[in-house]
């Protein structure tokens, strides 16, 4: 099945129908061991990890068939090279049909006020077996503490599940989206995961799939 009917812009979860939203990082774990020191609390990350990986691994099967949309905003000299983290953790990179696009129609504006497009990298025609799931996942965990924590990986990361027909964004170390086609797809993960559920969406995803 394909996801061309899933719009792959953040949020995520309100730009779809169908979606959960998970809360990755702990709210009852202090990020910092000491602030002042800029000294990170381990047990965060390793729960936050080890919450990431279970929600990955109950969506998606090793044999199911994915594609990957990586993409940043730019001004114009950012791009995605070729020997960023992403790609090298995915088998027989070199041989793979990826497509480097940009989105001119999809705009930010910084805190100057200077607009940025989105440049978008596909790697389309992979199993998930073909990519080391863990260390992506980590390395988006890591994304806002990159001086402190690696591997790290800025930008948004899309894990397009074909099979299922389902999209999965881990935007930070906060929280996770999985977004479907349709609503019975995400049905079992709501029962699986519902203590992971973020509070300040419980309500409008307990109607839905209550």
């Amino acid at each position: 099945m394909v996801c061309e009917e899933i719009k792959l812009e953040q949020p995520l979860f309100y730009n779809n129908t169908f979606g959960l939203r998970f809360e990755i990082g702990p709210a009852e774990v202090d990020i910092w061991t000491d602030f002042d020191k800029g000294i990170l609390n381990k047990e965060y990350f390793n729960v936050a990890f080890a919450r990431a990986v279970s929600i990955f691994e109950s969506a998606f099967s090793p044999d199911d068939d994915i594609s990957i949309a990586y993409q940043i905003f730019s001004h114009g000299r950012n791009k995605i090279r070729k020997g960023n983290f992403l790609f090298k953790q995915v088998s027989n990179i070199k041989n793979r049909n990826i497509k480097f696009t940009k989105h001119r129609e999809i705009y930010s504006q910084d805190l100057y006020g200077k607009l940025m497009c989105l440049r978008r990298v596909t790697i389309p025609n992979l199993k998930v077996k073909d990519v080391n799931s863990k260390n992506i996942l980590l390395a988006l965990i890591n994304t806002d503490f990159g001086s402190m924590r690696q591997p790290s990986l800025r930008g948004e990361c899309f894990f397009i599940n074909h099979t299922k027909g389902l999209v999965l964004l881990l935007y930070d170390d906060r929280g996770m989206d999985i977004v479907a086609l349709k609503k019975d797809v995400l049905q079992k993960l709501y029962k699986s995961h519902n203590a992971w559920i973020l509070d300040y969406d419980r309500e409008k995803i307990d109607r839905l799939f209550s």
